[in-house]
């Protein structure tokens, strides 16, 4: 540790912060992440000060050099103080509530952004004692903006507005106000400020202090580490445009954590290989980010649609996603040779559970492997350290949930066999739809039968579709019903209410086929006894 750091600590009340501010000796680091905090958020944040909660510490730190400014916050434009003044490293979400919500915008010196001020009105209900949103600019007399209250000149302005009020209401409401107004005023808030050293001493205190804390984004550590002032690189950013970018192929919920992951696979090694700390000391870090975070995109149209994973609640696992992001990153370009040789080894890793059942070393084994196959030394990208023995793929699900491998794997399954294993295009489909044959025959845990389930790929032509229950399919037969699973007998057994042979005989049409797929493959797929009873 640098012998110039040296931490304090400091507790102050709410307006001090609210002054250091308005003097430009609180800045924003151009590495901290956006607010992203919704009017929920805020409003909690405020409800813990009103019950005297503790709302955690603020972490200040002053820097040797700029980082650069991000100039609000909240919608209050900062301004620039060269040479005296500490970064918000840790507490920006609630630093700039409280600052958006407290500092009267009629008064202060500080220019704002009328938009965005918008989202930072509340009032506080001195009826129900409660804080809410404020849609407009007309408020009863009972509602007050939160600013007023800890403005005594706005306070008695306030009052002046109840002289035509009952006498007994006037002292409630007045009580009310004084009491939230107080407590308010009196809270106080302590910080921790780091005086010197880097930003990589600043980064390790946040992260110190945060490890049995608040959960932290470990991307913000990397934005830290790697931000460019002159070139405005904040890989934070470009993860959320990424994620943003991602939302159209219903992966845009995809841990921001996987993201770095891809990246830091992009160097060569599995990203548990290497820390992080190595990764970003690269002097081609930022190209590769760049390259890893474009190579995510072609691996999320790859799957969406050449594998129908149209959700990603649908990958099997996550690492799938950090292998075939390295396929983009080392083939550009793929033909269709290389794009089934990666469907073959995507169905493999999948049907097998290969990720879950694979030692962290076997891991690293099977990534050297797959560059190997990549880089053109090995023929077969699904590494097998004991090659004389097959993967077994697991039992026929139980029930169908969105935690296990087994039930995503027979849900692609399904959703491909339909399609006849065919690409779709990206344009052509909305959503993933699960109805089912049967939506009120459940087991005795009230669990889905898996073998009831029809997935199909929903989009404003398949009207059908939006049904929970599809038994309606098996009142006239069609040769089409067949690729989902539905054949004449279950007409004729439908017809005598034989719902449960209907659903055994359909679960053997689809592990007969299932089986077929499997073993081409390359994979044992082994018959558990069929019946209803445990399906």
């Amino acid at each position: 540790m640098s012998a110039k750091l040296k931490i304090t600590t400091r507790v102050r009340r709410l307006t001090d912060y609210i002054s250091d501010i308005e003097n430009g000796l609180i800045q924003i680091p151009g590495f901290q992440r956006d607010f992203i905090w919704t009017i929920t958020n805020m409003i909690e944040l405020f409800n813990s000060l009103k019950m005297g909660y503790p709302i955690g510490t603020i972490l200040l730190w002053k820097p040797d050099r700029s980082y650069g400014e991000n100039t609000k916050i909240g919608p209050y434009i900062i301004p620039q103080n060269a040479d005296n003044f500490f970064y918000v490293l840790d507490g920006f979400q609630r630093i700039s509530t409280l600052i958006g919500c407290l500092i009267n915008p009629n008064k202060t010196t500080l220019a704002i952004d009328d938009q965005l001020l918008k989202n930072f009105r509340i009032y506080y209900d001195l009826k129900t004692e409660e804080f809410a949103p404020q849609r407009s600019n007309s408020l009863e007399y009972y509602q007050v903006p939160i600013y007023m209250l800890i403005d005594n000149k706005e306070t008695f302005l306030w009052q002046r507005k109840l002289f035509s009020r009952d006498e007994e209401e006037i002292e409630l409401l007045l009580e009310r106000y004084e009491q939230i107004g107080n407590t308010l005023l009196s809270f106080y808030l302590p910080s921790i400020d780091i005086n010197g050293g880097t930003v990589d001493e600043a980064v390790d205190i946040f992260w110190r202090l945060n490890s049995k804390g608040s959960t932290i984004s470990p991307d913000w550590i990397v934005s830290a580490r790697t931000y460019d002032m002159d070139e405005n690189f904040r890989l934070g950013t470009e993860i959320d445009n990424l994620l943003a970018e991602l939302k159209p192929f219903n992966f845009g919920n995809i841990k921001r954590e996987v993201v770095l992951q891809c990246i830091q696979s992009a160097f060569g090694k599995i990203y548990f290989e290497m820390k992080m700390d190595e990764v970003v000391e690269q002097p081609d870090f930022r190209d590769k980010a760049f390259r890893s975070i474009e190579s995510i995109k072609k691996a999320v149209k790859f799957l969406y649609e050449e594998l129908l994973v149209v959700d990603s609640k649908l990958l099997p696992a996550s690492i799938q996603l950090i292998f075939i992001t390295e396929f983009f990153n080392r083939i550009a370009e793929p033909n269709q040779d290389d794009k089934e040789a990666l469907k073959r080894w995507f169905w493999q890793t999948t049907y097998s559970n290969y990720f879950t059942i694979l030692s962290p070393s076997k891991r690293k084994e099977a990534f050297t492997n797959f560059i190997s196959f990549l880089e053109g030394h090995s023929v077969n990208p699904f590494y097998n350290d004991r090659p004389e023995t097959s993967f077994i793929v697991g039992d026929f699900p139980n029930k169908i949930h969105f935690g296990s491998v087994r039930a995503k794997a027979l849900v692609l399954f399904l959703l491909n066999y339909s399609n006849g294993f065919r690409r779709i295009n990206f344009q052509d489909v909305d959503e993933v739809s699960l109805s089912f044959l049967f939506y009120d025959i459940r087991n005795n845990k009230g669990d889905y039968y898996p073998a009831s389930i029809v997935p199909t790929l929903r989009n404003h032509d398949l009207i059908w579709l939006k049904s929970s229950d599809v038994s309606y399919l098996l009142d006239d037969w069609r040769p089409d019903l067949e690729r989902y699973f539905i054949n004449e007998e279950m007409i004729d057994l439908y017809q005598r209410l034989k719902r449960d042979e209907i659903i055994d005989l359909r679960k053997q049409l689809i592990m007969n086929e299932e089986r077929k797929f499997v073993e081409t493959l390359g994979l044992v797929y082994e018959d558990p006894t069929f019946s209803t009873s445990n399906s």
